[in-house]
């Protein structure tokens, strides 16, 4: 039988908006620093670089921004990772709280 967590977890996965997927990495990538996991940090952050659209702004700005991450992350600088991603995560997380709230506006 399948933990219940896990299920739960994947199924929160598997319905999350785009804008919500990218706040969960977000997450993921700061437990990463709590737990001084720096090969577990490049790894999300790497998933966040790939996720990027270049056709949009401000991707180039993102990926110079994640990369410089990565760089921190070999260096085993986990606060001034979470220095630059915390207000990110929050912006992320404001966009899609609103788009749950006027998902009519998602794309405005």
């Amino acid at each position: 039988m399948q933990n219940p967590q896990k299920v739960y977890e994947r199924q929160a996965v598997l319905n999350a908006s785009p804008l919500r997927l990218v706040v969960k990495l977000y997450d993921l990538v700061l437990q990463a620093t709590y737990r001084k996991d720096g090969e577990r940090a490049k790894e999300v952050l790497s998933t966040l670089i790939e996720s990027l659209n270049f056709d949009h702004e401000p991707a180039d700005e993102l990926f110079e921004l994640y990369r410089y991450c990565q760089d921190l992350a070999r260096q085993e600088e986990f606060t001034e990772i979470r220095e630059i991603l915390e207000p990110l995560r929050d912006a992320w997380d404001t966009a899609a709280n609103d788009e749950q709230a006027d998902p009519k506006n998602a794309n405005a």
